[in-house]
């Protein structure tokens, strides 16, 4: 929710699962999803990876 308020993308509906999580989202015709994607991912790992620092050792060169 966060990355969202900061990219100014509103959630509308979400599910999270075990392993995945679907989303509706609202955002300006500007960005494309492939790039919300890649920073909704990209700060999410980063701060998980910050969060909880035993996934750095299961998740090598910190690609999550």
């Amino acid at each position: 929710m966060q990355v969202c308020d900061a990219e100014d993308i509103r959630i509308l509906k979400g599910v999270v699962s075990k392993d995945h999580v679907h989303m509706h989202l609202e955002y300006a015709a500007k960005h494309s999803i492939s790039d919300i994607i890649k920073r909704l991912k990209g700060r999410s790992s980063r701060r998980l990876q910050d969060e909880f620092p035993e996934l750095k050792k299961r998740y090598w060169g910190r690609h999550f």
